[in-house]
């Protein structure tokens, strides 16, 4: 007949047992164990494609605010290139975090600058949109700036951001002759 193990024998067993065990997966994962490559990040295409459009929304922005302040364009044309451009920007999927992070920033910048032309165009005053809108530019330029040798280091050139004074709202509104712009 057997005979039932002492329970101080089992826990005994069980302790050398579950040494030997842990023993010998230290020793085996040793031999293997190599240090860790450093992660290598890489400009990917769709944050090139991000900086191709900002780039060229912003180049579109200062054409479409010359084209206001010099009476070439109707505010209504303006507001409307704004939110698309707000669109084309959101459309995009950059992998950076800060590029994702300004990704935000700019859309809003649009969309505050198109609110105030068209409050502007209605004979409202449109400073607390045009203030947000260029705060907003400034943070992007910030983050831009700071992570400029970041990104650069990764294969991500982001070109100058344009810089102007403080821009104005100006242009003619409906009723108003010439050279009476708000």
């Amino acid at each position: 007949m057997i005979e039932p193990m002492r329970f101080k024998r089992l826990s005994a067993a069980m302790l050398a047992t579950s040494a030997l065990v842990f023993g010998g997966s230290v020793l085996a994962g040793q031999g293997r164990a190599q240090s860790a490559q450093p992660v290598t990040f890489l400009c990917s295409a769709a944050d090139k494609q991000f900086i191709t459009t900002v780039s060229t929304n912003l180049t579109q922005l200062n054409y479409w605010s010359d084209a206001l302040v010099s009476r070439d364009v109707e505010p209504n044309v303006v507001v409307q290139q704004a939110k698309a451009e707000a669109v084309q920007v959101a459309q995009t999927r950059p992998q950076d975090r800060t590029l994702r992070a300004t990704q935000g920033l700019l859309g809003s910048m649009f969309l505050e600058y198109s609110k105030a032309v068209g409050a502007t165009a209605q004979g409202r005053s449109g400073d607390k949109h045009m203030t947000t809108s260029w705060r907003l530019a400034h943070a992007v330029h910030d983050l831009l700036t700071g992570a400029k040798g970041g990104l650069g280091a990764q294969g991500c050139d982001v070109p100058p951001l344009p810089t102007s004074q403080r821009p104005e709202v100006k242009f003619r509104r409906a009723g108003s002759g010439p050279g009476r712009g708000a």
